[in-house]
C-alpha cells in the first residue's frame, strides 16, 4: 500500500472543515466570556461600593467571583469543542481535591480570608498592628491582606497567619487616650507644672473634656520627677495631638523657666580625703 498524500490531505481538510466552526465558537466564547466576566466583576464592585458595603467584603467577593466566572467560561469553551462537560467537571473536582491537599496552606488562606470578612476584626482603612508590622489596611483579598505602612511601604500578609496572631486595631474605637510623660527637676514647683500642663490641654480643641483629662505626679526618677498627662481625643486626632503637645510643652516650659533635667551624676568629696 502506497502513501497517498492527496488522500491524507483531503481527509485533513475535511477534518479541519468540520472542526473549524467548533474551534471558532470556542475561541469566541472564551474571548467574549473573559471580557464579560471582567465587566460583571467591575459592575458588581461599583454597585457594592455605592451601597456602602464594607470595602474588605467587596474586594474579597470580587476576587472570588472573578475566579468562578472564568472557570465557567473555560468549561463552556471546552464543551463547545465537543468535550464531555461531566467528565471535565469530575476531572476539575478531582484535580481540585488533589491540588487542595498539595496547597492546603493556600486553602487555609482562603478560609481565613472569609473569616476576616465575616468576623471583622478589622476593616479596610483601619490602622492595625500585627506582630512588628503596623499600617493601614489597603485590601482584604482571597488569600492575602495588604497593609500600607506609615512610610508608604506595602506589606502583604497571608490571611492564615494574620488570623492566628494577636491584632491591635487602633481604629476600632471612636476615641483613644493619649498618655504623655514629662520629666521635671526636683526643685521645680509641681503645682505650677501641673497648672501649666492643664492650661495647654484645655486650650487644645482636639483634647476632649469627657472623660476629663488627668494630670498627676508619676515616678520619682534619679534625675527628676515625671508628671503624667492622660487626655482623651478622637482616634483620627491622636498623632496630631501628640505632636502638638510635645512642641507646646517644650516651648511653655522654656518660657516659664521650668527645667527639664537630664541624667547626671553628683560627686561629693569629703574634706581631707
Amino acid at each position: 500500500m502506497g502513501f497517498s498524500f492527496e488522500k491524507y490531505s483531503q481527509n485533513f481538510l475535511l477534518l479541519l472543515e468540520s472542526s473549524l466552526p467548533k474551534l471558532f465558537g470556542a475561541l469566541l466564547i472564551l474571548a467574549i466570556g473573559w471580557w464579560l466576566s471582567n465587566q460583571v466583576v467591575r459592575l458588581m464592585f461599583r454597585a457594592m461600593s455605592r451601597s456602602k458595603t464594607d470595602t474588605g467584603f467587596v474586594t474579597f467577593i470580587s476576587s472570588l467571583t472573578k475566579v468562578l466566572l472564568k472557570t465557567i467560561v473555560c468549561i463552556t469553551a471546552a464543551a463547545q469543542l465537543g468535550m464531555n462537560v461531566g467528565s471535565i467537571i469530575a476531572a476539575v473536582g478531582a484535580a481540585g481535591l488533589t491540588i487542595g491537599l498539595a496547597v492546603k496552606d493556600n486553602m487555609a488562606n482562603i478560609a481565613c480570608g472569609a473569616q476576616i470578612i465575616f468576623t471583622k476584626p478589622f476593616r479596610v482603612g483601619d490602622y492595625i498592628l500585627f506582630e512588628e508590622t503596623e499600617g493601614t489596611v489597603e485590601r482584604i483579598e482571597t488569600m492575602f491582606t495588604t497593609l500600607r505602612t506609615f512610610d508608604n511601604k506595602e506589606v502583604v500578609i497571608p490571611n492564615a497567619k494574620i488570623t492566628s496572631g494577636v491584632i491591635v486595631n487602633y481604629s476600632a474605637m471612636a476615641t483613644r487616650r493619649l498618655d504623655l510623660k514629662y520629666l521635671v527637676g526636683y526643685d521645680e514647683d509641681l503645682a505650677e507644672v501641673k497648672n501649666l500642663l492643664r492650661e495647654l490641654v484645655e486650650q487644645n480643641p482636639m483634647a476632649l473634656t469627657s472623660p476629663a483629662p488627668l494630670i498627676v505626679v508619676g515616678e520619682h526618677r534619679d534625675s527628676g520627677i515625671t508628671v503624667e498627662v492622660r487626655v482623651w481625643c478622637k482616634t483620627q486626632d491622636y498623632l496630631t495631638l501628640y505632636f502638638a503637645m510635645q512642641e507646646k510643652v517644650k516651648l511653655a516650659f522654656d518660657k516659664a523657666g521650668i527645667r527639664i533635667p537630664y541624667n547626671q551624676l553628683d560627686v561629693h568629696v569629703k574634706p581631707g580625703e
